[in-house]
């Protein structure tokens, strides 16, 4: 806390500054994720830890699912200062409502289907939670705005203000003895309503809603958009599917275990959150060379950095899963020792997507996403079955790996870039620290 509140009070950061911002208040909302997982896990055990989880995971996945890009396309076209930065994000912000509505609409009927396995006072409160969808939708505009008007510290506080929420309201139930799949849903969705509205009625104070060019505005966010739609649909059935197909294909305690371990595993996603945040709006704003440029120099930090914490993080973190969640998790270790270098491929891919993403071809980053997809589903629908809860962290591990592969195979034949410019060198460090010693000297002159 106190390294982002000395972040948060300096303007004159820069991207470093930002990027520092974002990680600590990454690492600040991992550490309340993992005090609200261990107090859930404690509590409900396995089978009560997936009940909770597929209740709560309908209304972001299909949210997510039906984005259309606009949250990308948003980033976009909000960088090149135009001057419609208003009409953008109120149109946005309508067609955000409507694909929210549509999310319910599909949810209703798609939940009692699924969740065959489950009680139906389970399936009941999962199809009742849908309504959070379109405000789900409603904070990915907003999310996508702030980053735009580099407001990071607002964008922060809207990402973990909702979860200090949750966990007073856990800490309520575990007072009065009511702690139980459906009341803790409620606990993690309902903070998410007050902030996406407060963001909301700030950004619309601010630009106000009788914006005109509706209509171009529309057409404009449509037309990047569907390009990199496919792109938002990969990402949020490869950070779903797995879940959705344990949901359907085995018991609920094992998707306990499942998701315990996926969220432990996140910790490496604190740093590639914390750098795509800021390097795409950044990126956005640069010619074609300059943004590859930049998006290779903190790929290639960010592969430094990611070893280090991730070999830390495999040789601890699982000793301390079982201490913290309970010896009930114990089968949980072997599947988030696959997790761990999975999400670390991941993380490394999506910092390079955003050389395609901010260079105005969406499209590639779609493409290849959509096929590692659908090689994902292929290997899931058979190693689950095989190897249970494993099996689906294999198939993420494979499918991980492929993607890598293939963007390192578009850059160099189609974008001629040179194997070294994968690899970092001292060159990079010394940048690195340069920023650093001008960041403590901007310090110490204040």
């Amino acid at each position: 806390m106190a390294i982002m509140q000395l972040i948060k009070t300096r303007k004159n950061w820069g991207s470093v500054g930002n990027v520092l911002q974002i990680f600590a208040s990454n690492v600040f909302i991992l550490g309340i994720n993992v005090l609200t997982g261990i107090m859930i896990a404690r509590y409900l055990g396995p089978e009560g830890r997936g009940e909770q989880a597929a209740i709560i995971m309908w209304p972001q996945f299909l949210a997510y699912c039906l984005t259309l890009g606009i949250p990308s396309a948003l980033v976009y076209y909000m960088k090149k200062k135009d001057g419609n930065q208003g009409s953008l994000y109120i149109t946005a912000l309508y067609m955000s409502v409507i694909l929210g509505c549509a999310a319910i609409v599909i949810g209703a009927f798609l939940i009692p289907f699924w969740m065959k396995g489950y009680s139906q006072e389970v399936i009941e409160f999962a199809t009742w939670a849908l309504v959070m969808s379109p405000i789900a939708m409603i904070g990915t505009v907003n999310t996508a705005t702030l980053q735009s008007r580099e407001e990071f510290h607002l964008y922060n506080v809207s990402r973990y203000f909702p979860l200090i929420g949750t966990l007073i309201l856990l800490l309520g139930l575990v007072t009065i003895g009511h702690v139980t799949p459906f009341y803790t849903s409620v606990a993690y969705l309902f903070p998410v309503l007050p902030i996406a509205l407060w963001i909301t009625f700030k950004l619309v104070s601010q630009y106000k809603v009788s914006q005109s060019n509706k209509f171009t505005s529309g057409k404009k966010l449509l037309s990047y958009g569907i390009r990199s739609y496919g792109t938002d649909v990969a990402g949020t059935l490869s950070g779903y599917i797995d879940q959705i197909l344990v949901v359907g294909l085995l018991s609920p305690a094992s998707l306990g275990l499942y998701v315990v371990s996926l969220n432990l595993s996140k910790i490496l996603n604190t740093i590639q959150n914390a750098i795509t945040s800021v390097l795409f709006p950044k990126a956005s704003g640069l010619q074609h060379t300059e943004a590859i440029q930049l998006t290779f120099k903190v790929y290639r930090i960010s592969t430094l950095v990611t070893i280090i914490v991730g070999a830390g993080v495999f040789l601890v973190a699982p000793y301390l899963l079982i201490l913290l969640y309970g010896q009930s998790f114990a089968d949980a270790v072997p599947i988030f020792r696959i997790l761990i270098f999975q999400t670390a491929i991941t993380s490394l891919s999506w910092i390079l997507s955003q050389g395609f993403m901010s260079t105005g071809k969406p499209g590639v980053v779609t493409i290849i996403r959509m096929s590692t997809l659908g090689l994902n589903i292929v290997l899931l629908n058979i190693l689950i079955p095989l190897l249970g809860t494993e099996g689906a962290a294999i198939s993420l591990l494979i499918t991980s790996v492929v993607e890598f592969t293939v963007i390192f195979l578009v850059y160099t034949l189609n974008n001629h870039i040179k194997l070294r410019d994968f690899i970092v060198s001292k060159k990079d460090i010394s940048w690195l620290l340069q920023r650093f010693r001008s960041q403590r000297l901007q310090l110490k002159e204040k």
